[in-house]
């Protein structure tokens, strides 16, 4: 059996035909953003207006455009009755879809200053819209269907979820425990690399070499003995440094046990990744679903949180402590210099890109978040 059918006993649900056109629209809609502040200064496209390209690629550039702008409309006048059927996550992104869609077409026209009264208040029609809707004998139907794609959404995300850490660390497990084990300690007499010690292994075994000959001596004194004699101390020694170098030998194997096996759980989560690409993009609108269902508040709270502790004043602590263990798990010298180097570009690096997403994606999407954000930080 391979790894597609096992996955799909585990009763795989699979998402409609209006999730993959709004993914697609959506996409597109974003496409159209990106050209906006790209192309003009995040204003509208104006494919009459002659850019300072060369004339290829500002064709392909308008190319793009039209396409995914015929998308977004495309989706728009196919989406009438179907809307009761989107969650408050692709309401949102419907929301995004027709903003953009809107300031190319005359769908939504801006009302004139000189236009005559309207006889009924907007407010008032919108009223008997949602009425008439909810009397349609079609609208039950739509909440159910609505009810029962993101009950299969939530079982598709959890699934995926799932398996993306469970299956890597089986196979993280087993194969270190039934494979590279076994296969490690057979070879490691005859290949000398398996069971080399590393140089800061070697370090470490003579400094607690070192330790235990001060030990010895300072145990002698203080039972008022006398001091063992060098072919004593060299007998002692001897065999204290033999059992030094078991242990380094077995630190080394095992570092190289962990490199294998940490190399087959990756072979693992890539295979799940190809093999349920479907299922992690809904797990993405799953996630995003969740993550902007949060109040602004409780958003704010949790991009200071997490910057505070990855980019933050007190970051360079928990780096430290990570990229030790990383060393130590991959059997790697603790380099004081590459700590350094690491814990000042790459917090940096993180905070830009992060500050990025906020002015590009969050602040189109959730300005009120962002807005919170900055009340939190003291107006920063």
């Amino acid at each position: 059996m391979t790894l597609r059918d096992w996955i799909g006993t585990f009763g795989k649900a699979q998402t409609s035909d209006l999730s993959n056109e709004l993914e697609r629209a959506y996409e597109a809609a974003l496409l159209i953003q990106g050209l906006e502040l790209e192309y003009y200064n995040d204003r509208p496209v104006r494919p009459e207006v002659n850019l300072s390209l060369p004339r290829s690629v500002q064709a392909e550039m308008l190319r793009r455009f039209r396409t995914a702008l015929q998308i977004c409309t495309q989706f728009i006048d196919n989406l009438e009755g179907r809307r009761h059927e989107l969650d408050g996550q692709e309401q949102r992104q419907l929301n995004l879809i027709e903003s953009v869609e809107g300031r190319y077409s005359n769908r939504s026209p801006l009302p004139a200053l000189s236009r005559s009264p309207e006889l009924l208040p907007r407010s008032l029609i919108g009223v008997v819209e949602r009425v008439r809707r909810q009397l349609d004998p079609e609208a039950e139907a739509s909440v159910v269907a609505g009810f029962r794609r993101r009950r299969d959404t939530t079982l598709v995300s959890l699934r995926i979820l799932l398996l993306l850490i469970l299956v890597p660390l089986l196979i993280q497990q087993a194969s270190r425990t039934f494979v590279i084990s076994p296969l490690v300690n057979r070879l490691a007499p005859d290949v000398p690399f398996l069971s080399y010690t590393k140089p800061q292994l070697e370090e470490e075994a003579v400094e607690r070499l070192r330790i235990y000959r001060a030990e010895i001596e300072f145990d002698a004194l203080l039972k008022g003995d006398a001091l063992p004699t060098p072919e004593t101390l060299h007998l002692a020694l001897a065999a204290r440094a033999e059992q030094l170098k078991e242990e380094a030998d077995g630190q080394s194997t095992r570092a190289i046990k962990n490199v294998l096996s940490d190399g087959f759980a990756l072979l693992g989560f890539a295979l799940i990744c190809v093999l349920g690409r479907e299922d992690i993009r809904v797990l993405r609108g799953f996630i995003d679903e969740q993550i902007y269902g949060l109040s602004d508040s409780a958003k704010a709270f949790a991009i200071i949180l997490f910057t505070d502790i990855f980019v933050g004043f007190h970051s360079p602590e928990g780096w430290t402590v990570l990229l030790d263990g990383i060393s130590n798990h991959l059997g790697l010298p603790q380099r004081e210099n590459f700590v350094l180097l690491f814990i000042a570009t790459f917090p940096v690096i993180l905070a830009t890109i992060f500050k990025y997403w906020i002015f590009r994606y969050l602040n189109r999407v959730s300005p009120s978040s962002v807005a919170t954000l900055r009340n939190m930080n003291g107006g920063g």
